[in-house]
């Protein structure tokens, strides 16, 4: 079972092979339509014949090309004797008259893709049980900020087991993944290595190396971009400086490098940043939070809170606190159990998610949609022979391009004779092959708005407070036509793909036609087919013809294998129990995801870096998700349902003007008569009905609204909005939106406001007009609000509902006021530093608001949002009577306020309905 590649090896189970020994660097040659393949192979060799950069020249093949379907290109493969002399030597085969392709993929990903292509797949174990061994590690550095050469005095490690039975056949697109043991808790206690003085440290370094290279994934919290680094790092410092390294330790030392470690960059926020990757997989935790949840913040405690992870008598010492210790030893040993823990949950959904898409840990965590979808499209361009586009910013591409030509053959020859940007030079050198935008690139950047030319419509929404007119009533029994799969149906029904999709003319017959709500007039001027939009939408716009391939497209194919494994889960969901049942509701919502993110979204981003972007070809699937809502939209109006919101994740059916009695009983209030808007078998029925009409419509069986219900509803704008369901006889509260995710608030603020708008539900348990329950539900929300704060009790909550988690630096690196005066966090870091000592680096505090503020601010300021001079450490705190109860029954009001889009709380005041907005 391949587990990983580097660019110079392949790792196995149980051996590393040399990459050489199954792979090859090459880019591909493309002689233009009008030269002869044959005499252009040999001008090729001939001139680089002996050419040291160059292992053999390949033998003529036949291609798909990406952006014309049907078309079939005579191309040849150029290999070099190392990756990193790809991009020159394909820019000596451009400049003699030919075009080149697949210049510019990443050497490892090069290997990966085609080896996946033949079958011998990442994590496949081809239907046999196999087992992993998984070690989690930590490391200390006690002097770490004081110089610049640190030793590390501490690695903690830990290890464990997971065994799963995987298995694929690339010609169904069928995917398999099942673990077969995975351990539910561990046990054991942590293996520790403490080096007092050099000697021991290269002693503990080469213990930890042996390990690290004995075992199948390495794991830990932010491991590649800073334990992995130390440790990389220190090997390299006292390979060249400890003078008393033997020749066998330094000899263990670059073996380890050599054939386990590997240093890189990464980018975050555009940013380079240093990291290192050991193999045979590093599994950082840190990427792995980010790929799969949305959290304020991922620090090891925050994602381990998260997660539910509770280490008993949790030790936290700052970087000036740590010291060869008793305590230090104990918090090594409490981050190691920490991120352990945390590893089972999170390779639950990670290691399925490798397979399925065939990208190993370090590629598919730190990847957006884009690259994801770029990558699993690249694996079956190779295995299809279809050749496969340069990545780019097709905005920036498009301003850069346009200068050169106006046809993609002129656009080439000026590449040739001209010095372009690496960028735009990596798309010229396709020649023929470069996408058809590169012909009209006004379209994509517009110099006078330095933006596109073009808007692209998103989905179909009914805002509550616009359309629908149903914000603040409390719609109960709410049922969703759910379309959380459309697009992804909608790309398999309709075969839309980026390699799938293209223009049509004006004088050809048209397969389908995409909306665009606006196009420059320089656009109209090219012969495609283009009408007004009128016919189809009352909005402004036009619809423009394509054509569409009848061969799945390269997406097409992978969304096949992700359907198809979803499906089986699906299926695996309804009979498991339990542990398998949690564990496979993990695997879903991973392969969810993934899935929903390979439709229009990666065709269509301008400004990000992907290899696929297809206006047409994203427009398609939006243009179809538009007629399918607004066919199910009229369908539901004409049955007489109340739709009272929408938008790409689905229409919403307010059925009842009067809660049910599992909600009544779960409130212990008296349920109301029933008073239907429409019987939810009724809003059930028209769901189905439209199922069924579009299954026939798009001649695809697998397509389907999923209902959902739900207890009760109330929006109060697009995107924001309150869900009530009834769990164990008990209320839940779910809440969507930025208006109530109230980040930047202490989390007594969303505990507070579930009991107020329970006690809302119960003074409202049913309405007669939508007028009346408008004005009852904000009338109750001003009420409750008072009363709750009014009532509030502090001892009743736990001091982490106070808690406000923020990071502080040194102070000298906070940007001063314009006036020169140091800014408010810098006062605040200074005043820490009189409680917690030196502050050297960037460090995450829990705070509470106090009554008093820091030590030493002269004249400290404490707003209802951000209270800086206030927020005092919560572990120097002495007494619960030091923290500002005025301050948090403000910021309740504040937020409840803010959330709700309310001009004030304020009962007393009379106001016209108009005013309370």
């Amino acid at each position: 079972m391949l587990v990983n590649v580097s660019p110079d090896y392949l790792y196995w189970t149980d051996h590393v092979q040399p990459i050489e020994d199954r792979h090859a660097p090459y880019f591909i040659a493309l002689p233009p339509s009008g030269m002869d393949a044959g005499e252009a192979r040999k001008k090729v060799a001939g001139e680089l014949t002996g050419d040291e950069r160059v292992e053999r020249i390949g033998e003529l093949e036949t291609y798909q090309s990406f952006w014309h379907p049907g078309v079939q290109r005579p191309v040849f493969k150029v290999y070099t004797t190392r990756s990193y002399h790809v991009p020159s030597v394909s820019d000596d085969v451009f400049r003699l008259g030919l075009y080149s392709a697949e210049h510019d993929i990443p050497y490892h990903e090069r290997a990966l893709t085609d080896l996946a292509a033949e079958g011998t797949w990442v994590f496949d174990s081809q239907g046999e049980e196999q087992t992993l061994t998984v070690t989690a590690y930590d490391i200390e550095m006690t002097e770490y900020g004081d110089k610049k050469h640190v030793p590390i005095d501490i690695i903690g490690y830990r290890q464990f087991d997971v065994s799963f039975i995987s298995d694929k056949d690339l010609d169904s697109e069928d995917f398999m993944f099942q673990f077969t043991s995975f351990p539910e808790q561990l046990d054991g206690e942590v293996e520790q290595l403490v080096a007092h003085d050099e000697a021991e440290e290269v002693e503990q370094l080469l213990r930890i190396c042996d390990v690290l290279q004995n075992t199948d994934i390495v794991t830990g919290h932010n491991i590649i971009g800073f334990d992995n680094l130390q440790i990389y790092e220190r090997i390299m410092h006292l390979l060249q400086h400890c003078s008393t390294i033997s020749g066998d330790e330094a000899k263990r030392f670059r073996s380890f490098l050599d054939g386990y470690a590997r240093q890189d960059r990464s980018f975050h926020f555009g940013s380079p940043q240093q990291t290192a990757i050991f193999y045979p997989a590093s599994f950082d935790t840190y990427q792995a939070a980010r790929k799969f949840y949305s959290l304020d913040s991922y620090t090891l405690g925050s994602v381990a809170s998260f997660l539910g992870v509770d280490i008993a008598d949790r030790v936290e010492l700052s970087p000036d606190e740590m010291a060869l210790d008793d305590r230090t030893l104990r918090y090594n040993r409490q981050d190691v159990m920490e991120q352990a823990a945390i590893t089972l949950y999170l390779l639950q959904q990670a290691l399925p998610l490798s397979f399925t898409t065939g990208m190993p840990f370090e590629l598919l965590l730190s990847s957006g949609a884009t690259k994801m979808w770029d990558y699993m499209a690249m694996i079956r361009a190779a295995r299809h022979k279809k050749l496969m586009p340069a990545i780019c910013r097709a905005q920036s591409v498009a301003a850069g391009i346009r200068d050169l030509g106006d046809s993609k053959e002129e656009i080439a020859d000026s590449a040739r004779d001209s010095e372009p940007s690496k960028q735009v030079n990596r798309v010229a050198k396709y020649g023929e092959e470069m996408p058809d935008w590169v012909e009209y690139p006004f379209l994509l950047y517009d110099p006078e708005r330095e933006d596109t030319g073009y808007h692209f419509p998103g989905g179909m929404t009914i805002k509550p407070n616009r359309d629908a007119d149903s914000d603040y009533v409390p719609w109960y029994h709410v049922v969703v036509a759910d379309v959380g799969a459309m697009y992804p149906t909608i790309l398999k029904a309709v075969n839309a793909g980026a390699d799938t999709v293209r223009l049509a003319r004006e004088d050809e017959t048209v397969d389908d036609w995409v909306w665009l709500k606006e196009l420059p007039e320089a656009f109209h001027d090219l012969g495609f087919a283009i009408r007004p939009a009128e016919e189809e939408y009352t909005d402004k716009g036009y619809m423009v013809g394509v054509h569409i391939d009848e061969q799945p497209g390269l997406v097409n194919l992978a969304m096949t294998g992700i359907l198809n494994f979803i499906g089986k889960i699906k299926r695996d969901m309804q009979r498991a129990e339990g542990e398998e049942q949690r564990r496979l509701k993990m695997m879903y919502q991973s392969l969810k995801g993934a899935r929903n993110a390979g439709t229009h979204g990666i065709l269509s981003a301008p400004r990000v870096s992907c290899r696929q972007f297809n206006l047409w070809g994203a427009a398609l699937i939006t243009t179809m998700g538009q007629y399918i809502l607004n066919d199910t939209l009229n369908i539901l109006n004409d049955r007489g349902a109340r739709v009272v919101y929408g938008d790409t994740d689905g229409i919403y059916i307010g059925c009842s003007r009067s809660m049910s009695q599992e909600l009544a009983a779960a409130l212990d209030v008296p349920a109301p008569e029933e008073n239907w808007i429409i019987p939810p078998s009724e809003a059930l029925n028209a769901i189905r009905f439209c199922n069924r009409k579009w299954r026939d419509e798009l001649a695809y069986k697998e397509f389907e609204l999923e209902p959902e219900e739900h207890e009760a509803m109330i929006f109060v704008k697009h995107k924001n909005y309150l869900i009530f369901d009834v769990h164990d006889g008990s209320l839940r509260m779910t809440t969507k939106g930025n208006n109530f995710k109230g980040s930047d608030k202490p989390n007594i603020a969303r505990i507070v406001l579930a009991d107020i708008m329970a006690d809302v539900l119960r003074e409202n348990t049913s309405w007669t007009s939508e007028d009346e329950g408008r004005r009852n539900i904000k009338t109750s929300l001003k009420k409750q609000t008072h009363e709750h704060v009014e009532a509030m009790d502090i001892e009743s909550f736990d001091l982490d509902a106070f808690t406000l988690v923020q990071s502080v630096q040194p102070p000298g690196r906070y940007k001063p006021n314009p006036d020169g005066s140091m800014s408010v966090y810098g006062e605040r870091a200074k005043a820490l530093q009189r409680l917690v000592g030196s502050i050297t680096a960037r460090q995450k505090f829990k705070f509470v608001v106090t009554k008093k503020s820091l030590p030493g601010v002269k004249n400290p300021t404490k707003s209802s949002v951000k209270p800086i001079h206030y927020m005092y450490p919560v572990k120097l705190l002495d007494s619960r009577r030091q923290l500002d109860m005025d301050w948090y029954t403000d910021m309740i009001k504040s937020y409840v306020r803010g959330a709700f889009g309310l001009r004030d709380l304020d009962l007393k005041e009379q106001y016209g309905l108009d005013a309370w907005m």
